[in-house]
């Protein structure tokens, strides 16, 4: 039987690893100006803080179901996302200072 805290961490080790693997297969997709691309990071950045609001939600209406669908429906996809938007603004800011079209 697995720990928690070693599920926790191999949850966000999963969502960095699809971050990266997302930015890395679309290089394209994401913001294209710093300004939209630090919007996206804050939007990621609430997303994040909302996973804890949002799993006790999930387990007070269904707890039976909630121990697959926090994990896997509510925390993986938006710390995925969280990150994503954080490798979006690395991209930004290395394509601006490197003059790198999109």
């Amino acid at each position: 039987m697995i720990s928690a805290h070693s599920f926790a961490v191999l949850l966000v080790f999963g969502s960095v690893t699809l971050a990266f693997w997302l930015a890395a297969r679309f290089p394209n997709a994401g913001p294209s100006t710093f300004r939209t691309a630090v919007l996206q990071m804050l939007c990621g950045a609430a997303a994040i803080r909302a996973v804890s609001g949002l799993g006790s939600a999930a387990m007070q209406l269904w707890p039976q179901g909630a121990r697959l669908l926090v994990p896997f429906g509510i925390a993986l996809p938006l710390m995925t996302y969280g990150f994503l938007t954080g490798l979006w603004v690395l991209r930004t800011i290395h394509r601006a200072l490197s003059n790198v079209p999109r």
